[in-house]
């Protein structure tokens, strides 16, 4: 072996530039053309480190997300929907400048239409541009809650639930609130309020939250901070679950 080569890898392993290490012996041996210059060549080998480094730093993140499935955006099939997103909104929300900008997303619709699909698919790219990302469904995320304020720890965990530059909460008002759970729910929006963005998934209608929240005051609390810098849309179509299946003949489309 190359004792300069072996020279050179040992050093960078010890300032901790293991794949840089690794790759160095190919990177040489490959051929170079006269076009690329000295800049070009940097270039290439930052990359057998930094690239490397992204990805594992966005499977560390997809991990520690909690969520339950891996789903990504050029899987969604958008023309199954019968409306509520358009493809331009669809690459708006692409783009990630809602999280740039602390917006957030709300997803409203009838059970079926994908709208977990979509959530957990920005999540996923969410994860691989550098973000944080937390998913939780409302049943959990009321269950730790109300066990961190019988503990004396809920300043601790509204705390954490802001750290995320995204914070998942999936099927709100799939079963109704009680009065302490729709104030918690509250203190979730309220503490994450133009600091960083919520996607939530929903099929009520805005209108109904208050009854879904038994409280009218704290409804329009939590839906105004929500709704203040959102993207809302309310999906329409078919069920998403049963689209192969309806493509395939075997369930009837009518």
């Amino acid at each position: 072996m190359n004792l300069k080569l072996a020279s050179v890898q040992s050093r960078l392993d010890g300032l901790g530039l293991s794949f840089l290490s690794a790759g160095l012996e190919s990177f040489l041996a490959q051929p170079r053309t006269d076009e690329m210059t000295t800049l070009d060549l940097v270039s290439e080998l930052v990359d057998l480190e930094v690239l490397p480094r992204k990805e594992r730093s966005a499977r560390s993140r997809i991990k520690l997300s909690g969520m339950p499935s891996i789903k990504r955006m050029e899987d969604f099939d958008l023309n199954w929907l019968k409306g509520g997103i358009t493809q331009r909104k669809f690459d708006e929300l692409a783009s990630l400048q809602f999280i740039e900008r602390h917006e957030n997303v709300v997803l409203l619709g009838s059970s079926g239409l994908g709208k977990t699909h979509l959530m957990l698919a920005l999540a996923h790219r969410a994860c691989t541009q550098g973000y944080t990302a937390y998913y939780t469904t409302c049943t959990d995320l009321m269950e730790s809650l109300i066990r961190a304020k019988e503990q004396n720890r809920l300043k601790r965990r509204l705390t954490w639930l802001r750290k995320p530059h995204v914070l998942l909460i999936d099927e709100v008002g799939y079963e109704p609130l009680t009065a302490e759970q729709a104030n918690l729910f509250f203190q979730v929006v309220n503490a994450r309020y133009e600091t960083g963005s919520l996607i939530i998934t929903t099929n009520k209608t805005f209108s109904a939250w208050a009854e879904t929240m038994k409280d009218e005051a704290i409804a329009s609390a939590t839906l105004d901070r929500l709704l203040h810098h959102a993207h809302a849309l309310v999906l329409k179509g078919d069920s998403y679950r049963m689209k192969d299946r309806i493509r395939n003949g075997v369930v009837d489309s009518e």
